[in-house]
């Protein structure tokens, strides 16, 4: 049995991937969502202080067992707390995963005009842009978004502080993306590359920013692809 640990978008909690981990094919893996501190499971819990203390506190939950199989995985803000937490893991020595999957995320260091332009932008206009791209949950109106903006702001901070090196790892990196997606780019998806010592390979999917979350099927067959 192989376990796919998830980890959200900004703004985002383990229960976004409520139909997502329902849909994907269990033969393929099993996805078990990754709560971050500040919301959903972990409400009563400080937000992070920066990105790698956010890693570190959401690998002390993750049961790994040596020799048990399993993949990392992260959406948007996601990819690149899924991505340090693989460094985490090279350098304590703990087992690695057998591929980290990155979807919706340039590489690292690489921002489209979308963030850059949307990142001070007052309440209301941040969610109205935020609601364009698909980002804002259902039903969810400006006047009751008080907690969901807070959340997405306080990650958004450990985002803009997030300083990347330029090491790489040794776990092979698939990178999806949406085709109608404006906040990546093709040649920014591309340098992904640098960031693996091994396979790095870059799928274009249909859809926008959000398009993970009603394509389970095709990203694990986007995955076994990758694996084989």
């Amino acid at each position: 049995m192989t376990v796919m640990y998830s980890f959200p978008h900004a703004g985002g909690s383990a229960a976004n991937f409520k139909a997502f981990s329902r849909e994907f094919p269990e033969k393929v893996a099993i996805v078990r969502p990754v709560e971050l501190p500040g919301r959903g499971l972990r409400a009563g819990e400080p937000f992070s202080k920066d990105l790698e203390s956010c890693v570190d506190s959401t690998l002390q939950q993750l049961p790994f067992e040596i020799g048990a199989r399993f993949l990392l995985h992260g959406h948007c803000m996601g990819a690149l707390l899924a991505f340090e937490a693989v460094k985490a893991l090279e350098r304590s020595g703990r087992p690695l995963p057998d591929a980290l999957i990155v979807s919706g995320r340039n590489a690292p260091g690489y921002q489209t005009d979308w963030g850059l332009r949307v990142a001070n932008l007052p309440d209301r206009e941040f969610f109205d842009e935020l609601r364009a791209v698909g980002g804002v949950p259902p039903g969810l109106s400006f006047a009751m978004a008080a907690q969901f903006l807070t959340i997405i702001r306080e990650d958004q901070r450990i985002v803009h502080g997030y300083r990347p090196n330029d090491s790489s790892i040794s776990t092979p990196i698939l990178v999806l993306a949406g085709e109608d997606d404006g906040m990546t780019r093709p040649d920014f998806l591309e340098h992904w590359a640098k960031f693996s010592a091994t396979k790095v390979e870059v799928k274009m999917m249909k859809g926008g920013h959000y398009f993970i979350y009603n394509q389970a099927p095709a990203f694990a067959e986007a995955l076994l692809a990758f694996e084989k």
